[in-house]
């Protein structure tokens, strides 16, 4: 079983194309988005299929459920961007589109548009202007784990929180990270993101850790909101319900294209 959640989460499919019909018990495959543009950097976007979990898979069924192939352009004020579709073992899918010449800007709207399979989705978002992290304290254990707590500055709009661990460049989302918009600052502890079965909410000693503050429109807040509810409150937490997500792609697009105003943090390692 793979260790990364969003491929996971994704739930992606045995074939190249989408397929129009649906199947016998009402399942019909959908455009599966992850895409992220942020204030000084260029959009990242992964593409998948939608069906049904109905069994075991390993890592190497994920290697063929991945959208290669797609039409992925970026545009703001006039000016348009076709990603690069490369392999990347970094990032869940193992695939991503990448952007150079857009890069995001507080306040500007980005539209994405993907086409695949004689098909078009489209989505727009908005950049929001970023927060900030202060007092990081990292409490060290007698377990051999790390506790990560700080103060989120007051923001006026939603924030999530990601984190990477041992260097990786994926920023994974963190458990219990989504927070409403607050005209006061607010003392928050940072979980771990989960990867596993396995889950501890703590950090280990020793560790490199990475965290990312994002903030974003109110779209993204409820997306990300349900996304953490479902984790939490699902039996089965490596595959969670995802037909109850927002969504803001159109064509029985699934997923989200989110503008985040980011700041980033690194520590470690951690405990020592």
């Amino acid at each position: 079983m793979t260790r990364y959640l969003f491929i996971l989460l994704s739930l992606l499919t045995l074939v190249g194309c989408i397929k129009d019909p649906v199947q016998g018990d009402g399942f019909h495959q959908r455009m599966v988005v992850d895409g992220r543009i942020e204030a000084g950097r260029s959009a990242i976007v992964s593409l998948s299929i939608s069906t049904k979990y109905q069994g075991e898979y390993d890592k190497s069924d994920f290697a063929d459920m991945v959208v290669r192939w797609a039409k992925v352009t970026v545009e703001c004020d006039g000016v348009s961007e076709v990603l690069v579709g490369r392999s990347n073992p970094n990032y869940p899918t193992q695939y991503i589109y990448t952007g150079v010449d857009i890069v995001g800007e507080v306040g500007k709207t980005y539209k994405l548009i993907i086409e695949y399979s004689g098909r078009k989705w489209c989505a727009e978002t908005i950049i929001t202007e970023p927060a900030t992290l202060t007092d990081i304290c990292v409490e060290t254990l007698d377990s051999g784990y790390c506790s990560i707590s700080a103060t989120l500055s007051p923001t006026k709009h939603p924030c999530s929180i990601d984190c990477s661990v041992a260097g990786s460049p994926y920023y994974a989302p963190t458990i219990l990270g989504v927070y409403e918009a607050s005209d006061e600052p607010r003392r928050i502890v940072i979980h771990s993101p989960l990867q596993t079965l396995e889950y501890n909410p703590m950090f280990i000693k020793g560790q490199k850790v990475s965290i990312r503050l994002n903030t974003m429109n109110d779209f993204g807040y409820d997306y990300w909101s349900m996304w953490n509810n479902n984790i939490i409150n699902n039996a089965n937490p490596l595959f969670p319900m995802v037909d109850n997500l927002p969504t803001n792609i159109s064509n029985d697009g699934l997923g989200i294209w989110s503008g985040y105003g980011s700041t980033y943090y690194k520590l470690g390692p951690i405990g020592q």
